[in-house]
């Protein structure tokens, strides 16, 4: 099978110092307040144990080939204000979108992500004004019995159990050590379970099917859309550490911390250690693990990566 991303030839070299320079610039809150400390340690153990994965490497290496050129190099196009829902953002990053290592970038006001979607009034008229098409709700049962999520008319919304739990899970009591052990845990399992390879399979089934803007929501315990939307700017090919970087961003755009409930943890550079080990031992590489592990066609990953760049 042809592989689905092209081929990048760089040294690591460059790509380990680009991934440290990305781990320590800050992002600025949508508040104006100073963002969440990130965590310092190095991702991917050294970046060796998972960029070493054939075509998959090919697609990680790509860091050295793309700049992220941030808003302050490009006219900032404004992310719609609905700050009445937890961590709502644009996938695409800022204007004029995250690069990519081709040349292209990643689309911007087509893929957003957010927390439980309740938001209030006014922005909820905001929604309706943005014309979502689709909206994928990846929270448990209990969650959208207890919480419905409030979706514009103008979409459509399908709800897909990743975790395959009537309920999500209680980290309450649990202290640093024992919560980062347990958030690794179900990150492996984003790989490795069937339940949650059917559900990211049709995920982005849908969204390469889907025509306009869609949105991609879950909770606030385990961050099963962060999983979803690493995959989709890796499909885009940006470079690992934008990946990463916008992984962290939760950090800034949710209140999080690690207390006696734990009901919204902060999210750890570990927990995408962790399913990237998972992919690199089960899948090899990639490719495999979007075509065998969720099951979606290479025709399907074209439509999808046509959708995620302009």
């Amino acid at each position: 099978m042809k592989p689905f991303f092209p081929v990048y030839s760089c040294s690591l070299t460059p790509a380990r110092k680009r991934l440290r320079a990305a781990m320590t610039s800050g992002f600025a809150r949508r508040d104006g307040a100073a963002p969440a400390s990130l965590p310092r340690r190095a991702l991917l153990k050294g970046t060796v144990s998972v960029l070493a994965l054939g075509s998959c490497a090919s697609t990680l290496l790509s860091a050295c080939g793309g700049d992220y050129p941030g808003s302050d190099n490009s006219p900032d196009i404004p992310l719609p204000a609905v700050n009445s829902v937890a961590n709502f953002r644009d996938i695409g990053g800022a204007a004029p979108g995250y690069a990519a290592s081709d040349g292209a970038h990643v689309r911007r006001a087509w893929i957003y992500r957010s927390d439980t979607l309740t938001p209030n009034a006014a922005d909820a008229a905001t929604l309706q004004r943005m014309a979502l098409t689709s909206v994928y709700d990846l929270r448990t049962p209990a969650e959208t019995s207890s919480t419905p999520a409030m979706v514009p008319s103008t979409a459509t919304y399908l709800a897909l159990n990743v975790l395959g739990a009537l309920e999500p899970p209680s980290f309450a009591g649990m202290q640093a050590a024992e919560l980062n052990q347990a958030m690794q845990t179900f990150w492996n399992e984003f790989v490795t379970g069937r339940t949650q390879c059917t559900a990211y399979g049709t995920l982005f089934q849908h969204i390469a099917d889907t025509q306009g803007p869609q949105l991609i929501c879950g909770g606030s315990g385990v961050d099963v859309v962060g999983w979803a939307c690493a995959l989709l700017l890796l499909i885009a090919n940006a470079p690992l550490e934008i990946v990463v970087k916008d992984f962290l961003l939760t950090n800034a755009w949710r209140s999080t911390g690690v207390d006696a409930v734990n009901v919204s943890p902060p999210v750890l550079q570990a927990y995408i250690q962790a399913a990237f080990d998972a992919l690199q031992t089960n899948y090899g590489d990639l490719n495999r693990y979007l075509t065998v592990g969720l099951g979606l066609a290479p025709a399907t990953l074209d439509r999808l990566r046509a959708q995620l760049v302009a």
